[in-house]
């Protein structure tokens, strides 16, 4: 099995679980049968283009983030990710991650 394939897959889930949308919930938004999706998130099967397009939309998250496997980033990648992000945040939100990573760290 082509590990892309499966690393894939694995993200398709992780992110559709964060979304809190099930196998048919996500067939459905995108018009396939929730085997062809079970099909890849397991790594038997690959999207095309116009797929990953679609899971993309559905999922609400840019097309590249599923191609975003954890384990492959630098901690660098990562902490540009974060500083991103951060950026984008209100004060209040800001304030409140500040204390979540005072938490963990120390």
């Amino acid at each position: 099995m082509n590990d892309y394939k499966v690393k894939f897959g694995k993200r398709l889930q992780e992110i559709r679980k964060t979304r809190k949308l099930t196998q048919l919930m996500l067939a459905e938004k995108v018009e396939v049968d929730a085997k062809y999706i079970s099909r890849i998130e397991s790594g038997i099967s690959s999207p095309s283009f116009e797929m990953i397009t679609k899971f993309a939309s559905a999922l609400e998250v840019q097309p590249e983030l599923l191609f975003r496997f954890p384990e492959s980033e630098k901690k660098e990648d990562l902490i540009k990710g974060i500083n991103q992000k951060l950026e984008k945040t209100d004060l209040a939100n800001l304030k409140m991650i500040s204390k979540l990573i005072d938490d963990l760290i120390i």
